[in-house]
């Protein structure tokens, strides 16, 4: 079996990552670990993108405590997904659903899980 590299990207604001650090894209293969940091905060660490010592880290808030359980699945299956390609991991674009759409502006946009609230990113420079 031949295998494709998944990308997950991230976006911290309302509108298209406009400015240094505002998203973020990460081949799955960089992904190193999650951590549980609050009761609804979901840490991600994933090898720096600019080759430093420190880790990339994306934070990221779920709209409540009891579905930590249903994101880290839904992780795990963006991230072992046999066919590649871009997944939305979190965008919070006006206008999007932050779900999987057939059809209106995000046709085609696969978003791994829509109980998201907000998506903190660190990069190193």
């Amino acid at each position: 079996m031949s295998y494709r590299e998944n990308f997950l990207y991230f976006n911290e604001g309302t509108d298209a990552a406009n400015a240094t650090g505002d998203g973020a894209v990460y081949k799955s293969s960089d992904f190193l670990g999650a951590d549980l940091t609050a009761d609804n905060v979901v840490t991600l660490s994933f090898k720096s993108r600019n080759g430093a010592l420190t880790d990339d880290i994306v934070a990221v808030t779920l709209s409540s405590t009891g579905v930590v359980r249903d994101y880290m699945q839904a992780l795990a299956s963006a991230l072992t997904r046999t066919t590649g390609g871009m997944l939305v991991c979190h965008s919070d674009f006006v206008g999007n659903n932050n779900g999987t759409s057939d059809n209106g502006p995000n046709k085609g946009i696969d978003h791994i899980y829509p109980h998201v609230s907000g998506v903190v990113i660190t990069t190193a420079a």
